[in-house]
């Protein structure tokens, strides 16, 4: 590949480690929230009756905290996805201008989506529900497409030339072997998680009293588990498809990789098995234990597919601390505010 393709980086103000840490830590932050709302949008569509009729309790509840959940999804996206900027603008920029069309159509598309998810609520007892519920599903199941084909693409640069071929903007990742394990062990993934989210809902009904919510709860809860099953399936997939030598730092090349891996391992079956045991709340702690390693691993894979070709602390420094005081302190009270927005969002709902 010609070096010259590579744009050249901009320099950080701080070592480079700080915006890996953050970019870490706000991305497992964000996925949770994106796999909620997107298997929440998932649960309601599946339990919400084919027609407009009567829905399992767990579905309708969903219908009303979806919304909120995207909203709060692609504010908590906002912060990943300026770090990844900061430490491999340079690649990111590169791949979507490759595929320019279908990465700026993700702005309509999930305004459309977004809108789609508040007329399931609002229109909930109309025969129109499923359709706004597939739309919403379908439109969201595109944003994720296009992330999956950007992250890919920005992770292969010798795969360039042949979208540099292509004026229109319209080249997609398609070729490359990780993309489709890669996409759907995280939509798989969601839908466990929406499950596992709208049993935490249950759970907290049950605890007030309210009739049937036991019974929600366990409806909810096999998505989670049977979802996290086969999740790990294509998780396999997934790691048999990475490039040989990124694979085989998971397989004992790499220490701290093949400790990752085995602890994600563990951390998943811990939650399945907590799930299946219907501990909710204990399996929902293990959840975020799972999320955070394999987001971890998601930074190996890239210091893997990148290896020779760039590494963060390449990066030049100009020492200017103040700005990351100031986004520390406002990143502090943004997740106080983000936490109690949650908490609003597992209110059980009221009735009347």
């Amino acid at each position: 590949m010609p070096p010259d393709l590579i744009p050249r980086p901009d320099a950080l103000q701080v070592g480079w480690g700080w915006f890996q840490v953050l970019l870490t830590v706000t991305f497992t932050a964000h996925i949770l929230l994106m796999n909620a709302m997107f298997g929440g949008a998932v649960v309601t569509f599946l339990g919400g009756g084919r027609t407009g009729g009567p829905a399992t309790p767990a579905a309708r509840d969903m219908a009303e905290r979806v919304p909120t959940l995207v909203a709060l999804a692609v504010n908590a996206g906002v912060a990943p996805l300026l770090f990844l900027q900061v430490l491999y603008g340079h690649l990111f920029y590169t791949s979507s201008i490759l595929m320019a069309c279908w990465w700026l159509a993700i702005i309509p598309v999930l305004i459309v989506g977004y809108y789609a998810a508040y007329a399931v609520y609002y229109r909930y007892e109309t025969p129109l529900r499923p359709l706004w519920s597939l739309l919403a599903v379908g439109l969201l199941l595109y944003v994720s497409f296009m992330f999956a084909n950007n992250n890919t693409l920005a992770l292969t640069p010798e795969r360039w030339t042949a979208g540099f071929q292509d004026p229109s903007g319209a080249w997609l990742n398609l070729g490359e072997p990780t993309l489709w394990p890669r996409w759907l062990h995280m939509m798989v993934g969601a839908v466990a998680v929406g499950g596992l989210f709208a049993a935490l809902v249950q759970d907290g009904r049950a605890r007030k009293g309210i009739a049937g919510a036991l019974e929600a709860r366990d409806w909810a809860l096999r998505f989670f588990t049977h979802g996290s099953l086969f999740q790990m399936a294509i998780g396999l997939w997934w790691l048999m498809a990475l490039r040989d030598d990124v694979m085989r730092r998971f397989m004992g090349g790499s220490p701290l990789a093949s400790a990752l891996l085995v602890a994600g391992i563990a951390a998943a079956v811990r939650a399945v098995v907590l799930g299946f045991q219907k501990k909710v709340r204990p399996a929902a702690a293990w959840l975020v234990v799972t999320v955070a390693i394999m987001a971890v691993m998601r930074e190996v894979v890239r210091f893997g597919y990148l290896d020779g070709v760039f590494h963060p602390r390449e990066l030049a420094v100009v020492p200017q601390a103040s700005p990351l005081i100031l986004f520390l302190a406002v990143f502090a009270v943004g997740i106080a505010c983000v936490v109690y927005m949650i908490k609003l969002a597992f209110r059980p709902v009221t009735e009347g």
